[in-house]
C-alpha cells in the first residue's frame, strides 16, 4: 500500500488520508498507519491547514505531501 500512496501524492500533489483511503479503496485506518509508517521513514509530510477565527483556529485539515526521500523512493521502485 506504500508504493501506492506514493504514486498518489506524487499525482496529485496533496491528499487528505481520506481522499486516499477512497482512491484506493482501503480503510481509512490502513491508510493513516501507513502514512504514520512514511512519515517516520521522511517519505511523506504532513500540511495541516486551519482557519483562524479570532485566538481559535477551526477547520483543521491535514494534507500528506511527498518528500524529496518519497520522490526517490519512487525512482528506486520504479528501476
Amino acid at each position: 500500500m506504500e508504493g501506492s500512496i506514493l504514486e498518489l501524492l506524487e499525482q496529485h500533489g496533496s491528499l487528505g488520508y481520506e481522499q486516499i483511503a477512497a482512491h484506493l479503496h482501503k480503510p481509512p485506518d490502513a491508510v493513516r498507519n501507513a502514512l504514520t509508517y512514511l512519515s517516520e521513514a521522511g517519505q511523506v509530510d504532513v500540511l495541516s491547514v486551519g482557519e483562524r477565527k479570532g485566538n481559535l483556529t477551526t477547520n483543521a485539515a491535514a494534507y500528506w505531501r511527498l518528500t524529496d526521500s518519497g520522490r526517490e523512493e519512487l525512482a528506486r521502485r520504479r528501476r
